[in-house]
């Protein structure tokens, strides 16, 4: 099964364990910690952004600078036909029912769209940022959820009517599966201005779909219509603050700490780990009470400056 996806639209705490990265401001203008040790160097990033030599361990997904939406920045072993993917916006599906009212999404759902950074930024190597990925969401349904992400790689679709040689964004496309093998983690800046008035934090889960977890892999859902048991990727679940923050996620099933894993309660249990066959990756916020026995969960997510770590 095909997912089509042209231009836009589509479908824990974070351990950092990097060294030789630079320090950055903690100030509202910056993706730091007030007061504390920059996670990489250990350095007061009160001191302001230390900058530092360019470090060819990270390869730079996206920062969300160059479009409006996509496609991602990231080019390594994609050439034509195969062109990169687009970054999407996902979730807020619930219609609403016996008076509780329906979900809301900005930007609305299949027109996702960078936001703006006021003030700029810092994150790499004092590195400035003026967008990231944003979506925020008000979720009534139950186990609904709200986020962000983006699939790597796309083919033209023959099937729509493409031209396999037009790779432009005009043309329909279809996501293939892409290997990420040879990266041992992802390392990304994120924080949301809505989080748990008790607790201070937003739980954003990152996800990595797979051919065993995605339904056009065809194994979760037994290559029938039934996906009830798909969409439990391997995935790693990060506690975002109204700070900036840098998370790290390894891409490694053998660490239960700072690894992946999938949610051992729901969904297809066999699923396999397959870093060579993966999709994309995501950000979402779920919604985990009925509706209407509690107000609307309010969720903003915001995500910037996305790397690989070789």
């Amino acid at each position: 099964m095909r997912m089509r996806v042209v231009c836009s639209g589509g479908s824990l705490v974070g351990i950092a364990f990097l060294t030789g990265m630079a320090a950055c401001s903690s100030s509202s203008a910056s993706h730091g910690d007030a007061g504390n040790p920059h996670p990489d160097t250990g350095q007061d990033t009160g001191q302001g952004c230390q900058p530092g030599a360019a470090n060819s361990s990270y390869v730079l997904i996206d920062d969300m600078e160059t479009t409006d939406h996509g496609p991602i920045e990231f080019a390594t072993g994609i050439s034509l036909p195969t062109t990169q993917g687009y970054w999407y916006n996902s979730g807020a599906s619930y219609a609403g029912d016996a008076g509780v009212p329906a979900d809301t999404s900005n930007p609305p759902y299949m027109s996702f769209t960078f936001s703006a950074v006021s003030p700029p930024t810092t994150t790499l190597n004092c590195k400035a940022s003026a967008h990231a990925a944003r979506q925020t969401c008000s979720l009534n349904g139950l186990y609904d959820t709200c986020g962000v992400g983006f699939e790597f790689a796309q083919l033209p679709d023959v099937d729509a009517g493409a031209d396999p040689a037009d790779a432009g964004p005009g043309s329909p496309k279809y996501t293939i599966p892409f290997d990420i093998s040879h990266y041992k983690a992802v390392t990304f800046w994120g924080m949301t201005t809505t989080p748990d008035a008790t607790s201070g934090m937003m739980l954003v889960k990152m996800s990595f779909p797979d051919t065993d977890t995605d339904p056009r892999g065809e194994v979760c859902n037994g290559g029938g219509g039934n996906t009830s048991k798909c969409y439990n990727s391997y995935a790693k679940t990060f506690a975002f603050t109204s700070s900036w923050q840098q998370f790290t996620v390894m891409l490694d099933i053998t660490d239960p700490v700072a690894g992946i894993a999938i949610d051992p309660t729901w969904g297809y249990q066999g699923a396999q780990w397959l870093p060579t066959q993966v999709y994309g990756m995501n950000w979402q916020a779920q919604r985990n009470t009925d509706p209407g026995t509690d107000p609307p969960l309010m969720t903003d997510i915001w995500i910037d400056d996305v790397y690989f770590v070789q």
